[in-house]
């Protein structure tokens, strides 16, 4: 619900100043988050990752800083954004089998508290956090058996049972540049029992293991191709997007050395049609695999705020932008100002990494950070060794980008940058980013360091830069709502986000939702749990973040009201989801002459609903013919609430009286 805890703790933001320094300030030594990546023996510069989680539930965000073959950290917010590393007691360790390259963060085992899966180059681990500021590697327990270079993995429900699922991509099993061999991605789904998970490897069984065979000789280059021979893809990131929004999670495969071994691929989860689980590959139906390139990220948004959702892409390279126009991808990364392909004097490519799409300014429209960094490569794919990062705003709605300054923007950070993490450290509705640097000898200089830099607030614009964020908690398991998928609308404007356990690159972002409102006071919010609960929130106020509890008794949908001839007859459909337990239930109906308009009334009720109860509940309201001929012309504005078992859930409809 939109907790009495959630919203004392929240703060209105000041309208920013004029910028007059860099809009994102360093702040890494101030906070105690400074760390330095070494690179691994066997991880070829390509790590390494971060995340955000909360470790002890105190409601404030702690970061994991992901090692290599050198010490992870794991630094303990105490609550003032200020951080103390406590790597050491809370019994995460450096792998002893592999480099480590990036994290992926979910409470996996349902008990409310975030859990660690860290990739490595030999044995994964899978730390199961205890809820007392320790951690317990169950990798193997669990059956988490396979060996081999993982890279970014992504938790969903792909089945729909109600616990958490893994996708583990794979990168190279065997060096042959550019022809590498690929290892075989894994698919863990989990058959345990709650509090007790199970995984077993099925991606084989289901068709999503990114298997294939090499092509033909790709002409111009001195390298010839095993064609025919049996491959997999490198995978370097995964994405587990909604993207036909059928209320199960799709999966999206981008593959590093794309020209030469394997290009991207698309399944779509067809659980939903019934039969079990099920994968379709519309990788060339959607034309999601005719860009074979350096594949580091793949990264949703619907940027141009279309009601479908658009794919950016980091390469190597000319970045992609994959505008989704009816069935089809459509690559517009130059049009649109975004493909940071080539460095400033346009003599070296750039080579990118960590992504994300998220409203810097909190005008409504979604900007883009892109982090740049070298990787040792061949000649003929040369890259800028001190590549700055890149801001690039939203031109609202143009369809366009605008770079910002790299010395204005304050974070250019010329290193070596991989993983990028977002949080809104401070609650002050403006996005803060974790940056790692990779340490790799050939990669990094000294003075490259992982940091952490604060959003100044300094791009808004005074009075446009409303804003509302939402931290969900899930019922039946899945305890961080992971897969729903949320739209928010006010003063005519759509906005849509899913909740995704993806790491843009080995990294995993802050679970809370975070919406740029510009002028926008307060937005109707629709929810749609990944088990089917379908949740509303009518006229939530910009300017705060809340808890948002799934709700076991919910509105299933409320009627317009009918005159009878000496009374208004007013109906609300409830039902307890709960099979187990009876659920007493405040009512309120609440009455608005127009949208908007003056509260008329508001009723408040409370029933008891009975373990798996569907009711009608109906309410009259006498009014005689004088009054009903007075209000004829004028619209009501029906709101019904229901609170129960700490959550809300709402319904709203304006309609003519009658």
């Amino acid at each position: 619900m939109l907790s009495a805890r959630s919203l004392a703790l929240s703060l209105l933001v000041a309208a920013p100043a004029v910028a007059q320094g860099p809009h994102f300030v360093d702040q890494s030594v101030a906070r105690g988050v400074e760390f330095r990546h070494f690179d691994g023996a066997f991880a070829y510069a390509m790590g390494g990752g971060c995340g955000w989680l909360d470790i002890e539930n105190d409601g404030d965000e702690d970061l994991f800083a992901a090692g290599s073959d050198s010490r992870h950290a794991l630094f303990q917010n105490d609550g003032t954004g200020n951080f103390t590393d406590v790597i050491v007691p809370s019994g995460i360790a450096v792998s002893q089998f592999g480099s480590t390259i990036g994290v992926a963060v979910a409470d996996y085992s349902g008990d409310g508290f975030a859990d660690l899966f860290i990739s490595t180059t030999g044995a994964n681990q899978l730390y199961r956090n205890q809820g007392n500021g320790t951690f317990v590697d169950e990798a193997l327990a669990v059956g988490m058996i396979e060996y081999g270079w993982s890279t970014s993995a992504s938790w969903a429900d792909f089945d729909l049972d109600g616990d958490l699922d893994l996708y583990v991509g794979n990168y190279v099993k065997g060096l042959s540049f550019p022809y590498h061999y690929g290892e075989a991605n894994y698919l863990y789904i989990n058959q345990g029992t709650p509090g007790a998970p199970n995984f077993v490897n099925e991606a084989v069984t289901l068709g999503v293991d990114d298997s294939g065979v090499f092509g033909p000789t790709v002409p111009g280059y001195p390298y010839i191709a095993p064609t025919g021979a049996v491959t997999a893809g490198c995978t370097l990131s995964v994405c587990t997007l909604d993207e036909d929004e059928d209320g199960d999670p799709d999966l999206m495969i981008g593959n590093d050395f794309g020209q030469w071994v394997l290009p991207n691929r698309f399944f779509r989860n067809d659980v939903d049609q019934g039969g079990g689980l099920v994968f379709t590959d519309i990788s060339a139906a959607t034309q999601f695999d005719q860009w074979g390139h350096y594949n580091m990220g793949i990264l949703p948004a619907d940027y141009d705020h279309d009601g479908d959702w658009d794919l950016y892409m980091s390469n190597l390279g000319d970045n992609l932008l994959l505008r989704r126009d009816g069935s089809l991808y459509n690559e517009v990364a130059a049009a649109a100002g975004v493909l940071e392909g080539l460095n400033e004097a346009g003599d070296k490519l750039l080579s990118s990494w960590g992504t994300s799409f998220g409203d810097l300014d909190n005008d409504g429209w979604e900007d883009l950070l892109v982090v740049n960094g070298l990787i040792p490569a061949a000649l003929f794919i040369t890259n800028e060794e001190r590549a700055p990062n890149h801001i690039l705003m939203n031109d609202q709605g143009a369809g366009t980008f605008t770079r910002v300054d790299p010395v204005q923007s304050g974070m250019a950070d010329e290193g070596a940058g991989r993983g990028l993490a977002v949080v809104d450290l401070d609650s002050d509705g403006f996005l803060d980013y974790y940056l790692m640097n990779n340490g790799a000898t050939g990669a990094s200089i000294p003075s490259d360091r992982c940091r952490f830099f604060r959003n100044q607030g300094t791009l808004a614009t005074p009075g446009a830069s409303n804003w509302l964020e939402l931290d969900l908690v899930g019922r039946f398991g899945n305890t961080e709502g992971l897969g729903s998928n949320l739209t928010a609308t006010g003063g005519g404007t759509t906005w849509k986000r899913q909740v995704l356990g993806d790491p843009v690159f080995l990294s995993a972002s802050s679970r809370m939702v975070h919406f740029g409102l510009g002028t926008v006071g307060q937005v109707d919010v629709v929810i749609d749990w990944p088990l089917g609960g379908h949740q509303e929130l009518v006229g939530v106020p910009a300017g705060f973040r809340f808890e948002v509890i799934e709700p076991v008794v919910r509105v299933n949908s409320i009627d317009a009201p009918v005159w009878t001839g000496t009374d208004y007859l007013l109906r609300a459909h409830l039902e307890n989801a709960d099979t187990n337990a009876s659920k007493l239930t405040d009512l309120s109906f609440n009455l608005h002459l127009g949208q908007n308009g003056p509260l008329a009334l508001s009723i408040p009720l409370q029933v008891n609903l009975a373990p798996g109860e569907q009711r009608q509940v109906d309410i009259l309201l006498p009014a005689d013919a004088n009054l009903h001929a007075a209000l004829q012309g004028l619209t009501l504005d029906q709101r019904v609430y229901v609170g129960a078992d700490q959550a809300l859930d709402s319904r709203r409809q304006v309609v003519p009286i009658p």
